[in-house]
């Protein structure tokens, strides 16, 4: 498939997986994912969402799809079509023309959050030259490489099919285990402690990555035989 900016709808398919703009049968499933604490340890979730609010959300999430702010996108299990997260693009930018343009702070959480970000829209039709990603996922499937998995398609389609120059990614200060997968990618050495875009700006982990390093890191990890795609 050919995109062009915005795309008229998100598929990426990987062995396990589908990243894909939601439907509404996905509403119930996402309700319970998005309500259960287990699922964010590291910010504040709705007690219960109810399936109608969840269907609202749905809608509103692949409108601002369309129009090229963001990208929510629902994670399911490839064989069966159920879903089991949350991912996608926090919100595109244009490349800034001086110091003096406003850019949004990073964003990636091992919980996403799901805050649309303020920022100037690329013209449409025109590649965004920033993106920021996230990946959620249900607590009872985490450590079986899922995130992985969901993460490299995640920045790969950003690089070559929406042809983004700039990822950057970003979580919370006592994240751990969103550190050890950035570890496990070779991104230690894009870490760096700075304020956050989410829930009140405090301080945690942010990673910028460019199209040269992802090469790099697709190489490094095909030979560790740790490549998911």
């Amino acid at each position: 498939m050919i995109y062009s900016f915005p795309p008229s709808s998100y598929d990426i398919v990987t062995p396990r997986l589908v990243i894909r703009n939601a439907i509404p049968s996905d509403a119930e499933a996402m309700a319970r994912i998005l309500s259960s604490p287990e699922n964010m340890p590291y910010q504040k979730c709705d007690d219960r969402i109810p399936t109608d609010e969840m269907l609202r959300r749905l809608t509103k999430w692949n409108k601002m799809a369309s129009e090229g702010s963001n990208a929510f996108l629902v994670i399911a299990l490839r064989e069966t079509g159920e879903p089991i997260g949350l991912g996608g693009y926090n919100c595109f930018e244009p490349q800034p023309h001086s110091a003096d343009t406003p850019v949004s702070e990073p964003s990636l959480d091992d919980s996403i959050d799901l805050q649309p970000r303020s920022a100037i829209l690329p013209v449409s039709g025109t590649s965004p030259y920033l993106t920021d990603i996230g990946v959620m996922l249900d607590h009872s499937l985490w450590r079986k490489g899922y995130a992985t998995e969901a993460l490299c398609a995640s920045i790969n389609f950003a690089f070559t099919e929406l042809k983004c120059q700039l990822i950057r990614m970003e979580t919370d200060i006592k994240n751990e285990p969103w550190r050890a997968l950035m570890r496990s990618m070779g991104f230690e050495n894009l870490e760096e402690s700075a304020v956050v875009s989410f829930e009140g700006k405090t301080t945690g982990w942010i990673y910028m990555l460019d199209i040269e390093t992802w090469e790099t890191t697709k190489t490094n990890l095909k030979a560790r035989e740790k490549w998911p795609l």
